[in-house]
């Protein structure tokens, strides 16, 4: 997830002094009023904050579920929200007003953005099945069958972009077939997309693995079909 921070800008003025004077209710009228780049400032001012001092963690998270609770996360801001750290902070403001399936312009949600930016040492798999386990969310499990602009599912998006020097290590492992099998209880037939997508540049044997497991098919029938 990139940050461009600019303290000086209105609008992170404006979000300081509302919570510098606890007004808290003026906030969702503020963020309505605001272009698409000041709403992605704003909410990435409340992350970085949150990073930086970790003993306003909460608070920061609680003033982003205030302002998404009833305003739909702009598009630009689903397209850069890639890193597991943002998808946990973000995690109860995305759980209201369909945060989850709230897309890109490339029709990715959070799921989409995350998967395929998935940095080897810290997957986001285990974090999203344990989710699925324990709360209950409709629109996160559809989120993760919903299909981009490209027909992939984030999983498959996952499997196609994102940068695999080694299979997952176990646990995430597991649960990345496990997010697999809940997809495709769903939408059977979106996985049959990822063939397509793999024809563009040919597969590294990792990608040809994660791909047999994902199609439920021998690595030697992949091959054959891309």
């Amino acid at each position: 997830m990139e940050f461009k921070e600019n303290r000086m800008d209105l609008s992170i003025q404006l979000l300081n002094a509302r919570i510098k004077q606890q007004q808290f209710d003026e906030l969702d009228n503020d963020f309505k009023k605001l272009t698409d780049a000041q709403k992605v400032m704003q909410l990435n001012y409340l992350f970085e904050s949150a990073l930086r001092m970790s003993i306003k963690y909460d608070f920061m998270q609680n003033i982003a579920v205030r302002i998404l609770a009833s305003n739909t996360p702009p598009a630009p801001f689903i397209e850069q929200l890639t890193s597991l750290d943002a998808l946990s902070f973000f995690t109860p403001a995305l759980k209201l007003n369909k945060g989850f399936i709230s897309t890109d312009s490339h029709g990715n949600n959070v799921l989409h953005n995350v998967f395929k930016h998935a940095a080897p040492s810290q997957l986001p798999f285990n974090y999203v099945r344990s989710l699925m386990l324990f709360e209950s969310n409709e629109e996160l499990l559809h989120a993760l069958a919903q299909i981009n602009q490209y027909g992939l599912t984030p999983v498959a998006s996952y499997i196609v972009y994102a940068h695999k020097p080694n299979i997952p290590v176990k646990h995430e492992f597991s649960a990345l077939l496990a997010l697999m099998e809940i997809e495709q209880k769903q939408n059977p037939r979106a996985k049959l997309q990822l063939l397509e997508a793999l024809k563009n540049d040919p597969p590294s044997e990792i990608t040809l693995l994660l791909s047999a497991a994902y199609l439920q098919r021998s690595t030697e029938q992949v091959a054959a079909l891309i």
